[in-house]
């Protein structure tokens, strides 16, 4: 395992792995396929194990992730404090220098309509309240109910309202009453990394509402308020714009009072996303702008990329069209992430980058008399890049896992001539 030193905003050096567990889907809940068996919480657990045994340090999780796991994880930690101090714990000594586990979770989830079937208090853009009303989600003459909110009748799948719309004190109050929900999970009254998943916007259908973004400066006064500052040790974004992120960092070296931003979590991947995102709100960055070492320079990027992993390419003799019509039959039949995902992602141009990666691989392990897979090959092509500082990954099986941390050797033997390949193919 490699490890990154980073310091957190009381100035204190904190060895933390590339790697960092991402737990989505750990825990898959109603994720299951069919014939698929529910993973046990035992085993989730002893995935869980294995990559703190390996040597990853860092988990991400979150209040909206299925099958409860933020919850599963606040208890997995408070029950292994003593046993990460044995260096008999791990795979060798040598690993998790710090004998930590550090929690990333999320918060600033705009909120989910077709959930909650309502309005939240307090305000929400205008230009939401039409978009609406045009869709006849919401009465022109709605009154708001006891508790401040809004009722909304025949909401569709992926509409969102943000919960970074509204003055410096709605927004903190907002991610607070969030935290507080988080921190009730865990022992400590702390998160290590907290960051804001997605930026302000709302969503109708998925497809963004057209409207003027809350200004960086409004979110970042809020976020440093002493009720949310004082519960994490380092804030960050999540699938927002490289303009707002630079902005965000300027800000902070601008002003001492105003929290720095340490990290940021975008899509990155081989397989590109298309005009449409996998999910609302998604933002991805590109080879060539990992591939520069100024790119979002001032903070740590910590790229998640679950489908250049094992979530459609670990099946028995994997193949693109195999991948394709599973996801043509989900989107077929209207799931409502699958309705993202197989536009997003089964383009002709990353057909072309699966046959690019499964010739290079085949010809990689002829050459050098390796087992690397397909998988490790696309992880490794993510880790390999300039400015991936951490990679977020999302194994579920500790096979998967084994597997995925043996990425990270791989991607050093990858030049920047054999990353340039296998997204140009020239």
């Amino acid at each position: 395992m490699e490890y990154v030193v980073i310091k957190d905003r009381e100035d204190e050096p904190k060895e933390m792995s590339r790697l960092i567990m991402g737990t989505d889907h750990l825990v898959q809940a109603d994720w299951t396929g069919k014939g698929e068996i529910e993973k046990t919480k035992r085993e989730a657990i002893a995935v869980l194990d294995e990559a703190l045994r390996l040597g990853i340090n860092v988990f991400d999780t979150a209040p909206i992730y299925v099958g409860g796991v933020e919850s599963i994880i606040g208890l997995w930690v408070a029950s292994r404090e003593q046993q990460i101090q044995s260096n008999d714990f791990y795979t060798t000594e040598k690993l998790n220098p710090d004998r930590k586990i550090y929690v990333l979770s999320k918060g600033g989830f705009p909120f989910d309509l077709f959930d909650s079937k309502k309005m939240a208090p307090g305000t929400h853009s205008e230009a939401l309240k039409v978009a609406l009303q045009t869709n006849k989600i919401l009465s022109a003459d709605a009154k708001p109910q006891a508790d401040g909110s809004t009722l909304l009748h025949g909401v569709s799948a992926g509409t969102y309202a943000s919960q970074l719309f509204g003055s410096k004190d709605q927004i903190t109050g907002r991610v607070k009453e969030e935290l507080d929900k988080t921190l009730r999970k865990f022992i400590h009254d702390e998160i290590t990394i907290y960051l804001m998943h997605r930026d302000d916007a709302d969503y109708i259908k998925f497809d963004e509402v057209s409207r003027e973004q809350v200004p960086v400066q409004t979110i970042m006064n809020a976020l440093s308020a002493d009720e949310l500052s004082s519960k994490y040790r380092m804030i960050g974004w999540s699938n927002w714009q490289t303009a707002r992120v630079d902005r965000s960092i300027e800000l902070a070296e601008q002003d001492s009072d105003l929290v720095k931003p340490a990290f940021n979590s975008p899509y990155f991947s081989l397989f590109e996303m298309s005009s449409r995102s996998i999910h609302a709100g998604g933002v991805q960055v590109t080879h060539e702008e990992m591939m520069d070492p100024d790119f979002q320079k001032g903070i740590m990027l910590m790229p998640y990329s679950p489908l250049g992993g094992f979530s459609i390419l670990d099946k028995d003799a994997p193949s693109w069209e195999k991948a394709r019509q599973h996801a043509k039959i989900k989107y077929l039949e209207g799931d409502p992430y699958w309705q993202n995902v197989y536009p997003a992602i089964f383009t002709d141009e990353n057909q072309a980058r699966y046959d690019r990666v499964a010739s290079f691989t085949a010809k990689y392990k002829s050459e050098n008399g390796t087992k690397y897979t397909l998988d490790q090959m696309i992880n490794a092509y993510a880790i390999a890049h300039e400015r991936t500082d951490f990679l977020v990954i999302g194994p579920t099986t500790i096979d998967q896992l084994e597997l995925t941390v043996k990425s990270l050797e791989l991607a050093e033997d990858l030049k920047p001539t054999d990353l340039h390949y296998l997204y140009y193919g020239d």
